[in-house]
């Protein structure tokens, strides 16, 4: 299956939340992990590490790991939470 990113961002409550409680899987890029993709309990427990960092707005200097998130879709309509990590 192939996903496309979507000019939507996340923002931590309003869209994020759902989409997890929802089933979707989470994709996260930081190094030096790299990607790793997570789903079920482990997307679940990745997004309450990343919810608390993630930036919504604009992108200040970073100091410690922060995240901006992207919603992607596939053309088949699923949906998957893709996080990249900045420090």
């Amino acid at each position: 299956m192939v996903f496309h990113r979507t000019p939507q961002r996340l923002r931590r409550r309003a869209v994020g939340k759902q989409l997890i409680e929802a089933g979707a899987p989470v994709v996260t890029d930081v190094y030096p992990e790299g990607l790793v993709w997570h789903e079920g309990p482990d997307a679940r427990s990745a997004w309450a590490e990343i919810a608390p960092l993630l930036v919504t707005g604009a992108r200040p200097s970073p100091r410690d790991l922060q995240w901006v998130g992207h919603i992607w879709k596939s053309d088949a309509g699923e949906v998957m939470l893709r996080f990249d990590g900045e420090h």
